[in-house]
């Protein structure tokens, strides 16, 4: 249904909810916004329905804060960064699910045993970061991994020595930003051993 709330910027959808609790106008920014807040929260939790209830919380968190809202402020900028924030909490409230069940199994006789247990959660994750790269990127990067050599990688897959590189160069990359987000939650959990 097309509305004129549809022809109204966000900063005047924003102006209406925060100033006359307007439903129409929070439904307008909602269906502005939220598929590209999904697909933001899938690139980031890998997980469509996770994504979703994600980005559900955000909208549910503006509306019940729309009275304390800057109506200064970017309404997609602030969107985004509601989701970066309800994202890490996610992961934390994740991370420390997995704390409190290997704690609550028996505590770990040794620091290697520990280790052993951190070393397995973070393999569980690198792998699931691995499973996000593009196919051909990621075969070439597991051979990589494997310890063939650019020639031996380029020949099997019959492209070039540069394509191996670039394929090599974009998996780091995007394993990078994947495994940022684990390797902070690894250090932050450390802290409460």
């Amino acid at each position: 249904m097309i509305t004129h709330h549809n022809y109204l910027s966000d900063d005047e959808l924003t102006k209406l909810i925060c100033q006359n609790n307007d439903e129409l106008a929070f439904s307008t920014l909602y269906t502005r916004h939220a598929r590209l807040l999904v697909h933001t929260a899938i690139r980031k939790t890998g997980a469509k329905t996770i994504a979703e209830d994600l980005v559900q919380e955000v909208f549910f968190k503006f509306w019940l804060g729309r009275h304390k809202f800057d109506i200064q402020k970017n309404a997609q900028a602030y969107l985004q960064g509601m989701l970066k924030n309800v994202i890490v909490s996610h992961y934390y409230k994740e991370q420390r699910q997995h704390i409190f069940s290997i704690d609550e199994v028996e505590s770990p006789a040794d620091d290697v045993t520990r280790e052993n247990l951190d070393y397995n959660l973070l393999s569980e994750l690198y792998e699931q970061s691995l499973l996000k790269l593009p196919e051909k990127c990621r075969q070439v990067f597991v051979l990589s991994r494997k310890g063939h050599s650019l020639k031996e990688i380029a020949g099997k897959l019959e492209i070039s020595e540069k394509t191996v590189e670039a394929h090599i160069s974009k998996a780091l990359r995007i394993l990078r930003v994947e495994m940022k987000d684990y390797i902070a939650l690894m250090l932050i959990s450390a802290s409460f051993i």
